[in-house]
């Protein structure tokens, strides 16, 4: 079966207010994690199973993949090519900051197998830009995509976020509907997450900052919906919204159980028994490298983890959960456990059950945490 291949990239020009992802700004040893990534690219082959694991998708995250060069990713791309059957391989997914993206990046990108661009806008209003850090402006955001389509990129994503500092329904619409009228056929849009150790945190923490409403940052979700709909935009899970034949392969891979291998400091795997964990540190990352003892942990998942893992990943999505598919997984005993739990959320209407199909009721979207605890194994 093919798998995914994620590579994370832990290096950044600035750190935004956000963001808690494994991430440092000490550029200078970029070469020797290039070099370290190689060695387990060429090492960790047989946590797929296969001599020469098929790749169905390829994704460049981060961190900010958009400081690679040409060279880095020719070392990379060469070493997954001899090392993986790529006859398979669908999409190759970078992210990219906006500011990283001029015609000459790009035309340099297009000579790589990259076909699909995930670029971190996060909001059209400067304002706002300013207010969690990040290094671009709304134009260059805009302009962004504009060069990203005139280079032959036909497979663009965004991200939006919602509820930041001072934000308000109206300027997160407004975003919205600017966004709209660019050549993306993607959209990933999520309520700004308050992570402990983030700046953001720190100043909420101080009483510099105050969330914003439930009830704001539910008409922000609804709205978006709606409005994405009316633009053929359809969503497919939680917060991820494509035109049709436009959803990321790659990120769909993580909600229907497909194994993938996390490349890099930081980076997660998950072959459908085990889960990894690389150690989020360059210095210990690239030293367990070199000395044959990769640094990381490792979860052994027993039929219960595999179970809640099917749940809490299945109800994420609109195809939500097969019954008949748990029961071959998990056996009777699960799926009368799911469907017993979940007699609470079918009678109140936040889950639907139909043809063997439980997902969740599109009133329910925006309590999907609490209604999932409800069927997980505890």
């Amino acid at each position: 079966m093919e798998a995914g291949l994620y590579l994370h990239i832990p290096f950044c020009t600035s750190k935004c207010h956000y963001c808690d992802f494994y991430s440092v700004t000490a550029l200078s040893r970029k070469d020797e994690v290039v070099e370290a990534m190689v060695k387990e690219l060429q090492a960790e082959i047989g946590f797929l199973g296969a001599v020469k694991p098929a790749l169905r998708t390829i994704y460049f995250g981060g961190g900010t993949p958009s400081l690679l060069q040409a060279e880095d990713f020719t070392t990379l791309f060469n070493t997954i090519e001899a090392s993986y059957d790529l006859s398979c391989l669908e999409e190759v997914t970078l992210e990219a900051n906006p500011d990283d993206l001029t015609p000459e990046y790009l035309a340099m990108l297009r000579r790589f197998p990259f076909n699909r661009l995930s670029i971190g806008v996060q909001t059209l209003d400067d304002a706002g830009l300013k207010r969690i850090n990040r290094r671009h402006t709304a134009a260059q955001a805009k302009q962004a995509v504009l060069d990203s389509r005139a280079a032959g990129f036909s497979n663009l994503s965004i991200d939006l976020m919602y509820g930041l500092p001072g934000q308000t329904t109206e300027q997160f619409n407004q975003t919205l509907e600017e966004a709209l009228r660019l050549p993306v056929s993607h959209i990933s849009s999520y309520a700004l997450s308050w992570e402990e150790g983030s700046v953001l945190y720190k100043e909420l923490m101080q009483g510099r900052l105050q969330q914003a409403s439930d009830e704001v940052l539910e008409a922000c979700y609804f709205n978006l919906i709606a409005v994405l709909e009316a633009h053929g935009f359809l969503r497919y899970e939680l917060s991820n919204f494509a035109k049709p034949g436009f959803e990321s392969k790659h990120n769909s891979s993580y909600w229907d159980g497909t194994s993938y291998l996390g490349i890099g400091p930081g980076a997660h795997s998950y072959n459908g028994s085990l889960r990894r964990y690389n150690v989020s540190s360059i210095d210990r990352y690239v030293e367990g490298l070199r000395s044959g003892e990769p640094a990381r942990e490792l979860e052994w998942l027993d039929s219960n983890a595999r179970y809640n893992d099917f749940i809490m990943t299945g109800l994420r999505t609109t195809r939500g959960i097969m019954v008949k598919e748990l029961e071959k997984l998990f056996g009777v005993s699960k799926r009368y456990y799911c469907l017993y739990n979940a007699r609470k959320n079918l009678k109140n209407g936040f889950l639907v059950y139909e043809e063997e199909r439980l997902r969740l009721d599109e009133k329910s979207l925006f309590i999907a945490d609490d209604i999932c605890s409800d069927l997980i194994w505890v």
